[in-house]
């Protein structure tokens, strides 16, 4: 059904104006949601429509498609008496989520990586992080006691990722324990997170879980 952007129209008898009227009465229904009342089952509506007074006009959820000024990415603006702005942009290949306000950009929603890795005795590479990015590492394995897990911190600027080990304290434990290394200085190699195995028994499989944000 057809919107009509100019309506009432002036130019056309009582008749011919229901009839426009009507089907914008019919487009909003059909673009915010179903007409049934006690039902929205439409999946694709991001509104509640004519379902009940606490639901009416309110968002089920949220879809916005990737910001751009034309073709070419970029961060809105924040209007005139506004505060703020939310908006997705693609940053790293993913669409995300972004808040804009007087004092900066941020990400608020993180991208994340998620997989296993051999950790050995020597310093390898578990996966690689995408350029000015910052983030957080979460390990951990199978196998039981001080060796089972391990958390960390990353920054990846001028194409190369550092990434530094949390001295975590064990159940009963006085000083701190690194069951794995992060590399960092002279054992960063290109936007890797590189590990190996310092209290921690070599040769093991961890998962990992990596969070990271656009700097």
């Amino acid at each position: 059904m057809p919107w009509n952007a100019d309506w009432p129209v002036n130019t056309i008898s009582v008749k011919a104006n229901q009839v426009k009227g009507d089907q914008n009465t019919k487009y909003i229904q059909a673009t915010m949601g179903t007409s049934v009342v006690g039902t929205n089952t439409t999946s694709t509506r991001d509104h509640f429509w004519n379902v009940g007074a606490n639901e009416d006009g309110r968002h089920r959820f949220i879809q916005s498609p990737a910001f751009t000024v034309a073709t070419v990415a970029a961060d809105p603006v924040i209007g005139t008496g506004m505060d703020a702005v939310e908006y997705v942009k693609v940053t790293n290949g993913r669409a995300e989520r972004f808040h804009r306000n007087t004092q900066g950009i941020y990400q608020h929603v993180p991208s994340f990586l998620v997989g296993t890795h051999v950790i050995t005795g020597s310093m390898t590479n578990m996966v690689s992080i995408p350029n000015n990015t910052y983030g957080e590492i979460f390990l951990f394995t199978t196998a039981l006691g001080k060796g089972s897990g391990q958390a960390g911190f990353f920054k990846a600027t001028s194409n190369v990722c550092e990434s530094w080990s949390y001295g975590l304290r064990i159940q009963g434990g006085s000083t701190a324990k690194y069951a794995v290394r992060f590399g960092n200085g002279s054992d960063a190699s290109g936007l890797n997170i590189r590990v190996l195995a310092d209290e921690a028994s070599p040769n093991q499989t961890w998962n990992y879980r990596i969070t990271y944000r656009a700097i």
